[in-house]
């Protein structure tokens, strides 16, 4: 049983390209973050952003060098009632990293 207040919601699809995408226009909290480093690609940032201001920042290993070729999938969930954006919550993708954001 959850004891987050409100309903936990997560962006309709996984966002993937290389670009900052709004996953809510408005306050809200993000309760974690889903992240997927595909085979073959080099390192990546991901950036969760309160509209320009990075709120946290995630560093994925490279999968295209000679020691991992394997994707590598991540989630980390905040704890409490996760990260408080004021204006909207973003996010920022430097590669084609397909992310998944829960936010309430």
């Amino acid at each position: 049983m959850s004891t987050y207040p409100v309903n936990v919601k997560a962006n309709a699809t996984s966002v993937s390209t290389a670009a900052t995408h709004t996953i809510f226009n408005g306050p809200a909290r993000c309760l974690g973050i889903y992240m997927v480093q595909p085979k073959d690609l080099a390192a990546s940032t991901v950036t969760i952003q309160d509209n320009a201001t990075a709120v946290a920042i995630f560093d994925l290993p490279a999968t295209d060098d000679a020691s991992n070729k394997a994707a590598i999938t991540q989630y980390v969930q905040f704890p409490g009632t996760g990260i408080k954006c004021n204006t909207s919550l973003k996010v920022t993708l430097s590669r084609a990293t397909p992310v998944t954001v829960f936010y309430g």
